[in-house]
């Protein structure tokens, strides 16, 4: 019997980061799309990664093996599917569901495993225009949809610099960083050099450099240590490296004044599209996902000179070495140019931030019908239906095969891998 439409939905809901923010905002709209879904909430890392799942609790399945409906929905990236489905993933019913991915990757060219993966699957969900241009250039077989992810409109927060350590009166910049992101690519250092460069004077200014989760990645310590002995010579740059619960970050983003975002490569830009929405300036890179919603009217976009990309993330690590891609450098001068200019001119100010904040009120309203429709259109499609099938087997192959690399990496804990196997398909308990 063939399942009903809905979506079994795989993310890491509960998390303290990007990745886990981008699944809440597609499991939102999936609720006010009114779609039925069974929630599998997937752990990313360490506990410190973590919050609390308290609005989807009613959706949540420990089941691989009972998952109700015909969609599956992986918002993870694949490497994720081994690593963290972990052994519930040899249940999972790949073979009787449509299977679909919203991944994010920064990199002109796509690791292997993410070719075979996203060319695996029935329909590729891309977040932003810049993923989808990736996919399509690195796994022309892939079945894309453009899928715009939107940040809900929330009224604005109160103010409190006092907290954070603020001066009551001044200009204040921000930035923001999650360590485990690759701090290369979110490139705080240019923000703190066009902050330095603009800025000799004596004015009242600072830079607020906000980290999340830097206790969780040793390989970036020693750069942290960098970003503190910076904090220490010029009192003016804040570090704030704490983990704060939204109205508390909300309230940090309304004691600032700009948001300044000298990336290298985004997928998207939450961050910037949140700012954006709370009528705050934006500086910001001209590459890459952002540029679905940044423009000249409603952003301060910095020119940049394409360069050989380096990392610090592993995986990324890794495909810097296969092919050595490119990825953006932004130019100095232009960022310290709208330092100076958004300091400066208060009705620049006011005219950039309302013209952010009504478009990105704008893409939050926009209807998602469409796109629901367009996906409903395309897995009912001739194509889809007819290559299916081949494009399970392939994934089946591969679950056997993470499995076997599994066990065989860890022999000593084959009794208890096989017992949680049998936990999770029959009684419900989660696997490890």
């Amino acid at each position: 019997m063939k399942p009903p439409f809905g979506f079994n939905f795989f993310g890491p809901v509960s998390g303290n980061l990007g990745l886990a923010e981008a699944a809440r905002l597609t499991l939102g709209w999936l609720l006010a799309q009114r779609q039925p879904i069974c929630l599998r909430d997937v752990r990313l890392g360490g506990e410190g990664w973590w919050g609390q799942i308290h609005t989807y609790d009613n959706l949540v399945t420990r089941r691989f093996s009972g998952l109700p409906f015909g969609v599956n929905l992986f918002h993870l990236n694949p490497p994720l599917f081994d690593s963290r489905l972990s052994l519930g993933w040899f249940f999972l019913p790949i073979e009787r569901r449509m299977n679909l991915v919203v991944p994010f990757w920064e990199l002109p060219s796509l690791p292997p495993l993410w070719r075979d993966v996203l060319g695996a699957m029935d329909l590729v969900l891309a977040p932003s225009r810049f993923v989808q241009s990736i996919v399509e250039s690195n796994v022309p077989a892939a079945r894309t949809l453009h899928f715009p992810i939107s940040v809900p409109v929330v009224a604005p927060a109160k103010p409190d610099r006092a907290r954070f350590g603020l001066p009551d009166r001044g200009f204040v910049f921000l930035c923001t960083l999650d360590v485990g992101s690759d701090l290369q690519r979110k490139n705080p250092w240019a923000a703190i050099e066009a902050f330095q460069t603009a800025f000799v004077g004596g004015e009242p200014v600072c830079l607020v450099v906000k980290l999340n989760n830097s206790n969780l990645c040793p390989r970036a310590w020693s750069q942290l240590d960098r970003l503190r002995q910076i904090a220490n010579n010029d009192r003016r740059v804040v570090l704030v490296d704490r983990q704060l619960a939204r109205a508390d970050l909300h309230s940090l983003f309304a004691s600032c004044d700009v948001f300044v975002s000298l990336h290298r490569a985004e997928g998207l830009g939450l961050v910037l599209m949140e700012m954006m929405s709370l009528g705050k300036p934006v500086i910001a890179t001209a590459w890459s996902g952002n540029m679905d919603f940044t423009s000249p009217d409603n952003a301060c976009l910095v020119d940049y000179d394409m360069v050989p990309a380096q990392a610090t993330n592993p995986e990324y690590q890794e495909e810097v070495a296969r092919t050595a891609p490119l990825w953006a450098n932004p130019r100095m001068a232009t960022a310290v140019t709208w330092m100076r200019s958004l300091y400066a001119e208060p009705a620049l100010r006011a005219r950039i931030g309302q013209q952010a904040a009504q478009d990105m009120h704008r893409r939050a309203d926009a209807d998602g019908s469409g796109i629901l429709q367009d996906i409903q259109h395309l897995l009912a499609s001739p194509e889809v239906q007819a290559s299916h099938h081949l494009r399970a087997r392939w994934l089946a192959r591969r679950r056997i095969a993470g499995l076997a690399r599994r066990l065989v990496h860890s022999p000593q804990s084959l009794s208890r891998r096989l017992r949680d196997m049998v936990l999770a398909s029959r009684v419900g308990a989660p696997a490890s």
